[in-house]
């Protein structure tokens, strides 16, 4: 009979798992950044996104004209999705003051003989002001009115084309002599819960792991049981980190599971590539920032300074991760920034094998980019376990 004998480094794995696990059950914290945290975070995200686009914004609207020209211009405005008239007033110093109230997102001045312009067939126009503070507001208002606009007069142009003699095909082809076939390839609802859903939850993954994994190893300087931690891996800092950082790797496994349910099954987010190539960058994701955490304690020795330094780099991984701005867009030392963030890699894979179908050699290269980061965390280990072995480190908050 063979007997299968397990090498000491393999138990020496399993007493320091062993301990994690009895100083996570005692600690509510552990719980939080692992698990609960997240979980929280996603409810959160979800909740605020769940409209998918903004509706209903605010526009008050000053018709100096009031036929029923402009009266039927007012109602297409606002019959649109993303427009909510909220007031007439009388003057646009009253829809300035409205603005700047809060009351209102923008102001649509119809001038004085607008009606008359219109049924002769002369030139006019409206203006449209808006608080552009919140570009995203901005945009969708502009594009809704324009699109309420260009309806209600190509629809006139239509009438007076039929007017005078020309049959609905002929007249359209006056109105409409060039026209643009649009098709949205990869968001066709135009829906923003798609992109900042998709970005924010794993970024929460990428947080949560970053300070779980800081505060796991920190907290060991700062109780100063480094050395216990340090015995029961039998002095190997390859063993110590493997024992310790395994069970939030697990943890973290489970909340990228809860994501992706989340993802696919509740905003419908799509997955037209091969899903295991994202769950393979999802682990390099999850171990490349647990090696970043390697690199922040070994580098400060200090628990709270480290927690600082990885919520600031956390953060900033979202501006660079290309979805609010372009990185190809972006000057050439912001796109050199971007490739320190192992965000920035895990979401050109998750992009674009989930969302573009994009080939799976696409992938490769951001999949380096992570193992990268993985290496430079191992190369630490000899500084981090310096910094446990040294007196002069314990206690150190």
């Amino acid at each position: 009979m063979i007997r299968w004998r397990i090498p000491e480094w393999g138990r020496a794995v399993f007493r320091v798992l062993r301990r994690e696990v009895s100083r996570f059950a005692g600690n509510k914290v552990y719980l939080f950044v692992s698990l609960t945290g997240p979980l929280l975070s996603f409810v959160l995200v979800v909740n605020i996104f769940i409209a998918g686009v903004p509706s209903g914004l605010p526009v008050a609207v000053v018709d100096s004209d009031n036929t029923s020209v402009s009266r039927q211009l007012v109602r297409m405005v606002d019959a649109t999705r993303t427009v909510r008239v909220y007031c007439k007033l009388s003057s646009l110093h009253e829809g300035n003051e409205a603005v700047l109230r809060g009351d209102a997102q923008a102001v649509l001045h119809i001038p004085a003989g607008f009606g008359k312009s219109v049924m002769k067939s002369e030139g006019s126009g409206v203006v449209l002001y808006i608080n552009n503070t919140n570009v995203l507001n901005g945009g969708l208002l502009q594009s809704a009115v324009l699109s309420a606009v260009s309806t209600y007069s190509t629809g006139v142009k239509l009438q007076i084309a039929m007017k005078g003699g020309s049959a609905p095909e002929q007249a359209l082809e006056q109105v409409y002599p060039l026209r643009l076939d649009t098709h949205e390839l990869f968001n066709p609802y135009i829906n923003y819960s798609y992109f900042l859903s998709s970005a924010l939850m794993p970024l929460l993954i990428a947080l949560f792991t970053l300070l779980g994994a800081i505060y796991a190893i920190g907290i060991e300087i700062r109780e100063g049981t480094s050395d216990g931690w340090m015995k029961a891996a039998n002095g190997s800092i390859m063993v110590a980190l493997t024992g310790k950082l395994v069970p939030y790797t697990l943890l973290m496994l489970v909340n990228v599971g809860v994501m992706h349910y989340i993802l696919a099954n509740y905003i419908g987010f799509p997955v037209k590539g091969w899903w295991g190539s994202t769950m393979a960058a999802q682990v390099l994701m999850i171990i490349a920032y647990q090696m970043v955490a390697v690199v922040l304690v070994a580098l400060t020795a200090n628990t709270r300074l480290s927690l600082s330094l990885a919520s600031a780099y956390s953060m900033m991984a979202f501006t660079y991760s290309g979805l609010t701005f372009p990185v190809l867009g972006m000057p050439l030392i912001a796109r050199i920034i971007a490739y320190i963030f192992p965000f920035y890699h895990w979401m050109r894979v998750f992009m674009g094998q989930s969302l573009r179908n994009e080939p799976l050699a696409t992938a490769v290269g951001p999949m380096l980019g992570l193992i990268a980061f993985i290496i430079i965390g191992i190369l630490f280990f000899p500084r981090l376990n310096y910094v446990l072995s040294e007196p002069r480190f314990q206690h150190r908050t």
